[in-house]
């Protein structure tokens, strides 16, 4: 049933907040989808410690001593047209929730080397514009029109954190991911192997 809303989402072209306890199943969910849609993705272990550099661009030495800047994993994700994990958002400082609220409702971004991420929609519509000719265009870059954000979250309260704010909330499509019963667990190993519904029989026929 979750990968079924999952994907109905993905028809919309809808950005994605799986909300739930902790624990794997939510990103084992956006992993399997991923797989499903056959998508490529990045993920980004949100922190207190995440910075704008973590989100945008970081400065790197490379061979010969020379400092360049190298795109993070939101940038690459909305160039590529891939599929933007979240992990974590609710411990993001509020330092950072402006730059991911700008990503998830303009779909813009801008970097440190001078680049500027245009909405897919926006950056045609310059383009189309007899007035605005192509050398304007040096410096912004159309972000893809696959591209696609998926946040994992614990609940705030009654999980530490920090709350997300109405507006950055209002972006999502949200669904809670409860753990499963250890009666579906055992359902889902039954399935997976025969060895587990054979062991199982056995077990109730040494009750009987």
């Amino acid at each position: 049933e979750h990968l079924a809303w999952l994907l109905q989402k993905d028809v919309m072209g809808q950005d994605i907040f799986l909300i739930g306890p902790p624990g794997a199943l939510r990103r084992q969910l956006a992993l399997a989808y991923c797989e499903l849609t056959n998508r490529e993705y990045e993920i980004v272990s949100l922190s207190r410690e995440t910075t704008d550099s973590d989100l945008k661009q970081r400065r790197e030495i490379i061979d010969g001593g020379t400092a360049v800047y190298v795109d993070q994993a939101p940038v690459k994700a909305a160039l590529n047209g891939s599929v933007l994990i979240l992990d974590g958002i609710e411990k993001a400082e509020r330092n950072v929730l402006p730059i991911l609220n700008n990503l998830l409702e303009n779909r813009e971004m801008g970097l440190s080397d001078g680049r500027f991420l245009v909405a897919p929609e926006r950056y045609d519509e310059l383009l189309s514009n007899s007035s605005f000719c192509e050398t304007n265009a040096d410096g912004l870059e159309r972000v893809h029109s696959d591209f696609q954000i998926i946040a994992l979250g614990l609940p705030v309260p009654s999980f530490p954190g920090f709350p997300l704010d109405p507006p950055l909330r209002s972006r999502f499509q949200a669904r809670y991911i409860s753990n499963p019963t250890p009666r579906d667990q055992l359902s889902s190993l039954i399935r997976s192997d025969d060895r587990v519904s054979s062991k199982q029989s056995d077990l109730l026929n040494d009750k009987h």
